[in-house]
């Protein structure tokens, strides 16, 4: 039967073939590099999540333990959230100074260094868009022996944003301490690699 086509045809059937196996082969590429592309992109956020933890952990643990210590000499109350503030107030981190620590007893502050009139009151009720109760939250995990609470919170200068924070109880203390930083450079860092992987698609098929 392949005979009886003619030669015209056989070479336009052959150019279809091939055609149609490179077009395949660009597809499936195409396929894998998306595949390859989400599962590298959420490597990379997990990583940097990770790496956010492993220092905020770090950093709250240390200043816990110095905190403890500090308030071994001090006598009341009142003294103590003195020698607390004293401690914390000029720590600041981050490239923007957006990284500060919070010290509560249960859900009232003792320390808050950005904003200070807040101090003394008790802020359980506070909520962030998503309804979430971060500050209670953060309490509970202290309480449970440490851990991470992501919420929404006001980035200075730039709205509503994603933060992860970690608190844990002050040693010898009724009280804790947390900090944390914003991590929509998670997010930005994702949506700029994606652009560059996406470049590269681009001028493979061109």
């Amino acid at each position: 039967m392949f005979k009886r086509i003619t030669i015209g045809k056989r070479i336009y059937l052959l150019l279809f073939i091939m055609t149609f196996f490179v077009f395949s082969t660009i597809f499936v590429f195409l396929r894998n590099s998306a595949e390859i592309e989400n599962l590298g992109l959420t490597a990379l956020e997990e990583v940097m999540i990770q790496d956010h933890k492993d220092r905020l952990q770090v950093a709250t643990h240390s200043m816990a333990l110095a905190i403890g210590e500090a308030l071994r000499g001090a006598g009341s109350p009142e003294e103590q959230v003195e020698v607390i503030r004293r401690l914390v107030d000029p720590i600041r981190f981050e490239a923007d100074q957006s990284g500060y620590y919070f010290v509560y007893r249960g859900t009232t502050n003792v320390a808050l260094p950005p904003n200070k009139k807040l101090q003394g009151q008790d802020l359980g009720q506070n909520k962030d868009v998503n309804g979430i109760f971060y500050v209670r939250e953060m309490h509970r995990q202290a309480e449970a022996g440490g851990g991470f609470v992501t919420y929404i919170f006001a980035k200075p200068g730039m709205g509503d944003q994603p933060k992860l924070a970690f608190s844990e109880m002050i040693p010898g203390t009724d009280m804790w301490i947390g900090t944390g930083v914003y991590i929509d450079n998670v997010e930005s860092q994702k949506a700029s690699i994606e652009g560059r992987f996406d470049q590269e698609a681009k001028s493979f098929t061109y």
